[in-house]
């Protein structure tokens, strides 16, 4: 993409493709559902072999007396434990895939906020590029006034570092951009930046919906989501737990060759083991103590969500009404102001003080408008990851 300008959704839809953590969460995704996949299979069947009486004394010496057995046995579940364990291994896998989702969103909300720091910083370059041609510009001006004896020599010397300033703060802009720039391309694992510039409009404030519309959202996030899904995953255990208390059976049938009497035979076996009912109680109550805590933990999470969304939501408020006081008034204000002192001190009725102040108001004030428009479009990220549309408004 060299030579062209890369925008909002081209940024978002390269840092999904191309980051690891995508990659990683995906194979999550594989690991889930191939567990699940193990979790349901039914208890193996087992062979197994015996001999007895073997290499003794006696009439049980070499193999003359020998004993030999194949078995083949499985265990026989009960209680409903091959079903319990399968709804744990849907939610798992439910759990990853929201996971995903929250790598997703985070990805898709930081490569927002990068491309915003972007966009900033070449609006930051402009401004200092502009201050600093109205700084040799004011310079010359000055020269001529202490040439001709209008100004003392001090008043081009003030000049002079005013303008080495401006040139610094250029410098410093551009360093900043590139930083900027290497930063974004970092989402999509790219070594030095492939674009030379983004596109977009950081002084366009895009509208949000209303506080109440937002906090119908919420439910949708994928943070809160998977806390909803821990407390489901900790409910499939308590059922696991509870489906253990009925003990498994395990059997067998298989053959038996008597060496002694040179004939074979059946046999079969059964075996029970005991104490289940306890040990399963233990596990039932260590998995309920567990899901009284996600259940705690989805709540509190819950009331921290929505408080950072009214945060933001005030804050959004505030940052587009600083915007807006700096576009539509202080600005053209500082402009207006700049231009009068300019046009009155090559009429030596102001100052190079007066001048040398309107100049760097105005270059705070520019400053500050662009600081209020990121600000702006950061908290709209924040806020569209919380409600889960990051990524859809564009700067």
């Amino acid at each position: 993409m060299a030579g062209e300008a890369l925008s909002l959704p081209q940024a978002v839809a390269r840092a999904l493709a191309h980051n690891p953590a995508i990659r990683a969460g995906d194979r999550s995704v594989v690991a889930a559902e191939r567990q699940a996949d193990l979790a349901g299979l039914a208890p193996p069947w087992v062979v197994g072999a015996e001999v007895e009486n073997v290499a003794g004394s006696g009439s049980l010496a070499g193999v003359q007396a020998a004993e030999t057995t194949l078995r083949l046995g499985r265990v026989l579940e009960r209680g409903g434990k091959r079903d319990a364990r399968v709804a744990a291994g849907t939610i798992d896998i439910e759990r990853s895939r929201n996971a995903l989702e929250q790598i997703r969103l985070e990805l898709a909300t930081e490569a927002a906020r990068r491309f915003v720091e972007v966009l900033a910083d070449q609006a930051r370059t402009t401004v200092a590029a502009q201050d600093l041609a109205l700084a040799h510009e004011l310079t010359a001006t000055v020269r001529r006034w202490v040439q001709a004896g209008r100004s003392p020599e001090s008043d081009l010397d003030l000049m002079q570092i005013a303008e080495a300033r401006a040139d610094i703060e250029v410098e410093h802009a551009s360093h900043e951009l590139a930083s900027a720039r290497v930063s974004l391309a970092a989402l999509w694992h790219a070594a030095e930046p492939d674009f030379d510039a983004v596109a977009g409009n950081l002084f366009e404030l895009p509208a949000v919906p209303s506080y109440a519309a937002l906090i119908s959202r919420l439910p949708d996030n994928p943070a809160l989501r998977g806390l909803a899904l821990d407390a489901h995953a900790a409910r499939a255990r308590e059922r696991v737990a509870a489906a253990s208390a009925r003990p498994d059976v395990t059997w067998h049938v298989g053959v038996r060759r008597l060496s002694t009497f040179n004939d074979t035979a059946l046999i079969a076996g059964v075996s029970l083991p005991l104490g289940s009912a306890g040990r399963s109680a233990l596990s039932v109550a260590q998995s309920e103590a567990e899901t009284e805590a996600a259940d705690a933990r989805a709540q509190a999470q819950q009331m921290d969500v929505r408080q950072r969304l009214f945060s933001a939501y005030q804050e959004l408020v505030h940052a587009r009404t600083a915007f807006e006081a700096h576009r539509d008034r202080m600005i053209p204000k500082a402009e207006a102001a700049l231009a009068l002192i300019r046009k009155g001190f090559e009429a030596g009725r102001f100052s190079f003080v007066a001048l040398s102040q309107a100049q760097r108001t105005l270059l705070e004030l520019r400053n500050a408008q662009i600081d209020a428009a990121v600000r702006y479009h950061i908290l709209l990220t924040d806020i569209e990851r919380m409600t889960v549309s990051a990524g859809v408004s564009s700067p």
